[in-house]
C-alpha cells in the first residue's frame, strides 16, 4: 500500500509542479515564444495527469532496483529523481524541440526544470516510502 501512495504522491506532486511551472513561471515566455498553433486550446488534463502518475508509478517501481538493500533515503530519492530526468524528459524534449516550432532558448531551461520537478517527485516518493515526513532530513 505504501507504493501505491508512494507512486501516487510523486506523480501528483510532478504534475502539480509543471502546472506551476507552465502556468506562473514560464507563463510569459510560453506566451511571447511558443507557436499557439502547436498549443492546445484546452489541454487533455487526464492524460497528463495519466502520464505523471505513470511517470510516479514507474519511478516507483525502478527505485528499489536502484537504491539496493539500503533503506530509502531523501538523498537517494532525489538524486533517482534527477536521473529520471535526465533519463526521461532530456531526450523526449530534444525529439519534441526537433518536431514543433518550440523555441532553442528552451531547451537548457526545460532541462534545468526537469531536474527540479523529477528531483522533488523522488524526494516525495522516498519520504512515502520510509514512512517519515519530508521534513525528516537524512
Amino acid at each position: 500500500m505504501r507504493k501505491i501512495i508512494a507512486a501516487i504522491s510523486s506523480g501528483l506532486s510532478m504534475f502539480m509542479l509543471a502546472g506551476l511551472y507552465t502556468g506562473v513561471i514560464a507563463k510569459g515566455f510560453m506566451t511571447n515564444n511558443v507557436d499557439p498553433a502547436i498549443i492546445r486550446v484546452q489541454p487533455n488534463m487526464w492524460l497528463i495527469v495519466a502520464g505523471y502518475l505513470l511517470l510516479g508509478f514507474l519511478m516507483t517501481l525502478i527505485y528499489p532496483y536502484v537504491k539496493g538493500s539500503t533503506p530509502p533515503s531523501l538523498k537517494s530519492g532525489a538524486v533517482f529523481g534527477v536521473v529520471t530526468g535526465v533519463v526521461w524528459m532530456m531526450p523526449y524534449s530534444l525529439v519534441l524541440f526537433g518536431v514543433y516550432r518550440f523555441p532553442y532558448l528552451a531547451i537548457p531551461v526545460d532541462f534545468v526544470w526537469a531536474l527540479i520537478e523529477q528531483g522533488i517527485g523522488g524526494l516525495v516518493m522516498s519520504a512515502v516510502l520510509r514512512g517519515r515526513s519530508a521534513s525528516s532530513v537524512t
